[in-house]
């Protein structure tokens, strides 16, 4: 489920993301080649970032929604020696950064930001409602009309970018109740609000999609996070955030078809 790369060849910094990840040339132990954008710790990343990256992706692959594919890639010294000559400051974060560091695949051609809603009537209109259910669940709030973290190619819709996501310390306080609490609201920013709120949600293919997700698979996730990356602390409290989501996941996705924003 996440692959484990070999940086080969930089190409350039991506415009635009606060994280500025690299595209870079990787190969694969079988010695193919792919390209991806190549996430640094250093880089404006919060504490345990990479570590939600991998979770965000896995999560998704898990309940079905499309997702910009992990992988691990390291970086030889001989190409950071390289890439410090034409791109100093890339290569001076790259040594920064724990390793590996995290890789999403690219996307291949034809894919742009998804900068609008999508009427009921778009092909991709029950995807975006699934994304926007996901993100809820996932404390996210980093894909919005700012930063809408969302490829759109025709009828396919690919989320990406999920360091900000289940930061979980203080889930359950007064200020932020738990999805499945019956104060919690939603967070109201979201890039496919309009669409959710278009007409009532059809959510029963993702609530049992998640009902597969129990303890068990819960910790295969937390399996391929390499331990280089500590952060003990803070993926224990993910891993104990999910557990309790999907303890009480009926009443989370009771608080979302309910919504009313």
């Amino acid at each position: 489920m996440l692959e484990n790369l070999t940086a080969e060849r930089y190409y350039e910094d991506a415009v635009g993301g606060v994280t500025e990840p690299s595209k870079m040339g990787c190969s694969r132990p079988d010695g193919t080649t792919i390209d991806v954008f190549v996430k640094c710790s250093s880089q404006n990343c919060p504490p345990g970032g990479l570590a939600r990256e991998v979770i965000g992706a896995l999560l998704a692959k898990f309940v079905g929604i499309p997702v910009g594919r992990p992988a691990l890639v390291t970086v030889e010294p001989e190409l950071l020696n390289m890439i410090g000559r034409v791109a100093p400051s890339t290569s001076a974060r790259m040594r920064n950064s724990v390793v590996p560091m995290y890789g999403s695949i690219a996307l291949g051609a034809g894919y742009s930001l998804c900068h609008r809603d999508l009427p009921i009537e778009s092909s991709v209109y029950q995807t975006a409602v699934e994304i926007w259910a996901f993100d809820q669940l996932i404390l996210n709030s980093d894909r919005n009309e700012r930063k809408p973290n969302c490829m759109l190619k025709g009828e396919e819709l690919v989320m990406i970018d999920h360091e900000k996501a289940l930061l979980v310390e203080t889930v359950g306080s007064f200020l932020q109740p738990a999805p499945w609490d019956g104060n919690w609201l939603p967070y109201s920013g979201h890039l496919f609000n309009s669409a959710v709120l278009s007409k009532t949600p059809n959510l029963d293919r993702l609530h049992n999609a998640w009902r597969s997700l129990d303890e068990v698979r819960i910790q295969e996730i937390f399996t391929y996070i390499p331990t280089s990356w500590g952060e003990k602390n803070i993926l224990s409290g993910i891993s104990g955030y999910l557990v309790d989501l999907h303890a009480n996941l009926d009443s989370a996705f009771a608080n979302l078809k309910r919504v009313e924003l």
